[in-house]
């Protein structure tokens, strides 16, 4: 009888560690994974924002019309951003988090993005989507896509015209 409860014991508590190693993340966890790739996006190191990057080969950005599909494609246009000399602070508004289904979520978010170069300063509204994935255990971003929101002066048949 002892050996029965104590396999019972060693049972209940293995199914509890797997329950616990499946259990569905939080918001905000996925908040946080968000926030430091934000970070990493606004810092100077491309291989911090490409340690956040899935390695699928589904992962895809889209950013003013371009899509850039896989890993390396996207690693190719961070390290190009990195290069221009131009520097960029994203910051983040109010996430809406939506699970899609086991290890996966989507993000969307209003952001403000400040540009700067070394003789001109714009600051851009805009909204972000970031569909994560979760691999090996860690939150990666398979998608991202951003959406500018230009001034009515700027767009046909806005305050302008």
């Amino acid at each position: 009888m002892a050996h029965a409860r104590a396999a019972l014991v060693v049972v209940i508590g293995l199914g509890a560690m797997a329950a616990a190693a499946d259990a569905p993340a939080s918001r905000d966890e996925v908040q946080r994974v968000v926030r430091a790739y934000i970070d990493a996006t606004n810092g100077d190191d491309p291989s911090a924002v490409m340690d956040m990057v899935s390695r699928n080969p589904e992962a895809s950005t889209v950013e003013m019309g371009e899509i850039n599909r896989g890993w390396e494609a996207i690693r190719s246009e961070v390290e190009k951003l990195a290069a221009t000399g131009a520097t960029h602070h994203i910051s983040l508004g109010t996430m809406d988090v939506t699970f899609l289904g086991q290890g996966y979520a989507l993000v969307v978010a209003p952001v403000t993005i400040d540009l700067s170069s070394d003789d001109s300063q714009a600051e851009m509204r805009a909204a972000m989507t970031l569909v994560l994935e979760k691999s090996s255990g860690k939150w990666k971003v398979l998608h991202e896509h951003h959406s500018l929101q230009f001034p009515q002066e700027d767009v046909p048949g806005g305050a302008a015209d």
